[in-house]
This record gives C-alpha cells, structure tokens and sequence, in this order.
C-alpha cells in the first residue's frame, strides 16, 4: 500500500470559503494537491492555492490531517486555513473549470464528498483535527489515474455523475475522527 501526501488550503473570507470545480470530473472542493519532493506542507498548500485560484494566501492556522484511505493507497492531506493576501482570481483552465465563494450551510452541488468535513472544520475555527476516511481509491492495486479517466470516458455519463458512480458517497459512517481538535477563532 502507498501513502501519498498533499495539502489542501480553506481560504475563507466574511464567512465564505472559496472551492474550485475540478476540470476533469466538473466536482467542487478545496485548493489543494501533492506536495513536491523538498517542501513543506505549508509552502505545498500555498504554492497549489496560488496555482489553482491566482491568489496568494495568507496560512492562518492547521485545520487537521485527514487521512483518505482507499485499497490501494492512502493520502493523507494537511487542510490550512488561509486568507486572501493578493492576487486576482485567476484559475488554471488545464485544471479548474469553476471558482466560486460559499457559505457553509449553501455547498455547491457535485462536492467531493471527502471535503464535506474539512470545509465544515475550517468554517467553524477547528485546529489540529485528525480524521480517517474510508473509502477513498476503490480500485484494485496498479489503477492509475489513466485507467481512471478512461473508465470517466467510458461510462458516457456526464463527469460529475461519473465521479459519483466511480467514487460512490460511503455515508456519514465511514468517517472516523481520531483525534478531535480545538475551536479557535481566527
């Protein structure tokens, strides 16, 4: 089994937190991605902000670790807290499809499902949260992200019902937190 590591950035602003929709399934959720050979976590969540927004990010605080564990790997992502420092809004086409500002009671439709709770934590001010979610990468070892995409194709489904179809919502049971964090304001 793998373990990958990534960084995920809440950037939230009057109350609302801005969410991207990925270009390849059209589902919504944070900023975020791997983190590069030699850097930290911190620089990886604002270098992906950056990358996928156009702004430059303030980090304000760790909201937790949350742990996708699926059959072949698991990736642990650092979520932040940040606040708009710079920059316009400006996404990556290659990339993101859509930004847009929420609040959490009004999601978008089509969230990744794994980020319901990191964006409910980095709402309500929690710090330092560890979670464990179940089911994440429901594919036989050896699946890569190619196989992935050809499987989107070939299901002639439009890309966010074919997400839901190949990453299927595990319900509210299949969330385990391991560690509960503080409440802080920021």
């Amino acid at each position: 089994m793998n373990t990958l590591l990534s960084a995920s950035v809440a950037i939230i602003e009057n109350d609302r937190i801005l969410l991207i929709q990925r270009e390849d399934f059209r589902v919504w959720g944070l900023p975020g991605g791997d983190v590069d050979p030699g850097e930290s976590l911190a620089r990886a969540a604002a270098r992906e902000a950056r990358e996928e927004t156009g702004l430059t990010v303030a980090l304000t605080r760790l909201v937790g670790m949350y742990s996708l564990v699926g059959n072949d790997h698991t990736l642990v992502t650092a979520v932040f807290a940040a606040r708009p420092a710079g920059g316009h809004l400006a996404p990556d086409p290659r990339e993101i499809s859509g930004v847009g500002w929420f609040s959490g009671d009004e999601p978008p439709p089509d969230l990744m499902w794994w980020h319901r709770q990191r964006i409910a934590d980095a709402l309500a001010g929690v710090m330092g949260a560890v979670w464990r979610q179940e089911g994440g990468w429901p594919f036989t070892p050896g699946f890569t992200r190619r196989d992935l995409y050809a499987a989107r194709d070939a299901s002639g489904l439009p890309r966010a019902e074919a997400f839901r179809k190949l990453f299927p919502d595990p319900g509210p049971d299949a969330e385990i937190l391991e560690t509960p964090g503080v409440l802080i304001a920021d």
